[in-house]
């Protein structure tokens, strides 16, 4: 017997074949279907809190927190902040940059918010809060997934995302962001940042600044897997499986280095596209890596600092999560 599980990083709103919902081949009801279905199963699968990394519009949490829909408790970010062309975007190359948001379905799927400068993010992460996140979320790297952007890239200025950090600060919450090299995760580190997802080319400095200041981990393996040997399973080309090549072996060494230097981390399963069925997946590859135990750990307890909150769960007499009502 063991507390609920808690998945640190989930995209509920990406549980349809991923290539047709960027390009809006399905309707609003199959998005539906397929968010609700996606939900009933997390919760099947023992995972009674989630923390949804953007998708999501805030309706949708609303529906599952009022026992409309099976699923989790969720926490959200709502859509995720983006910079122009950057990684969370996937609008044609012609198609105007201020279209994007007309994709949105208000209340069930909102993807991200694209900001060109500081005050265009500090707009965008207050209309986020409007809309009811709890916490927020940036990319400031490329990403895997990515249809205008390399992992190489970094995204957002040191000075962008402390903007976003000072409106979370303002609000009691904090802001975690999509990284995977080692600049853009530094840049998220120095700017205030509580908590880094992916962190694939973390290096040894970095993930000692990290523990030093709080910061803590989200590896994401689960996905990596999926991505290598699955891709069309998510609705994506074979180009998505040649960009997550070698991904794995450098996310595992990102742990390494990231556990030697006292860095605190979670356990998170980043799914995309229909197969989400195998959410607990990620807690194998990590009992494989580091103990069963520690895996268990991850995935049951709150990734609290002593400075502020990075936990999936609001603060509680204990730091296990408790079952969603039904």
């Amino acid at each position: 017997m063991t507390p609920g599980l808690i998945d640190a990083h989930v995209h509920l709103g990406l549980s349809s074949p991923i290539q047709p919902q960027f390009s809006f081949r399905l309707s609003a009801a199959e998005l539906a279907a397929n968010i609700f279905a996606a939900a009933g199963a997390t919760l099947d699968a023992g995972f009674t809190t989630v923390r949804d990394t953007g998708g999501v519009d805030g309706g949708l949490v609303t529906a599952i927190a009022k026992g409309k829909v099976r699923g989790p408790r969720v926490l959200s970010c709502g859509p995720v902040q983006c910079q122009i062309g950057g990684h969370g975007y996937y609008g044609a190359d012609w198609e105007p940059t201020e279209l994007w948001s007309s994709h949105h379905l208000p209340g069930l799927c909102a993807l991200s918010m694209l900001s060109g400068n500081a005050d265009e993010l500090r707009c965008n992460v207050r209309e986020a809060f409007r809309r009811g996140a709890s916490f927020l979320k940036l990319c400031v790297t490329g990403g895997v997934v990515g249809a205008h952007d390399r992992l190489t890239d970094t995204q957002f200025t040191v000075g962008e995302i402390a903007v976003a950090v000072q409106e979370a600060a303002a609000r009691g919450t904090y802001v975690r962001v999509h990284a995977h090299n080692n600049d853009g995760i530094r840049n998220a580190v120095e700017a205030g940042a509580r908590c880094i997802e992916h962190g694939t080319d973390l290096d040894e400095a970095t993930a000692t600044l990290m523990a030093a200041r709080g910061v803590a981990l989200v590896p994401t393996f689960a996905v990596v897997e999926q991505l290598l040997h699955d891709t069309a399973g998510a609705g994506l080309d074979e180009s998505t499986r040649d960009r997550v090549l070698g991904v794995r072996e450098r996310m595992t060494k990102a742990l390494a280095v990231a556990k030697a230097a006292g860095v605190r981390i979670g356990l998170d399963s980043d799914l995309v596209g229909p197969a989400q069925q195998r959410r607990g997946e990620e807690l194998r590859l990590r009992a494989n890596l580091e103990t069963p135990m520690a895996a268990l750990v991850a995935a049951t307890t709150a990734t609290r600092s002593k400075t502020r909150s990075c936990s999936p769960i609001p603060p509680m007499p204990s730091s296990f999560s408790r079952p969603a009502e039904s």
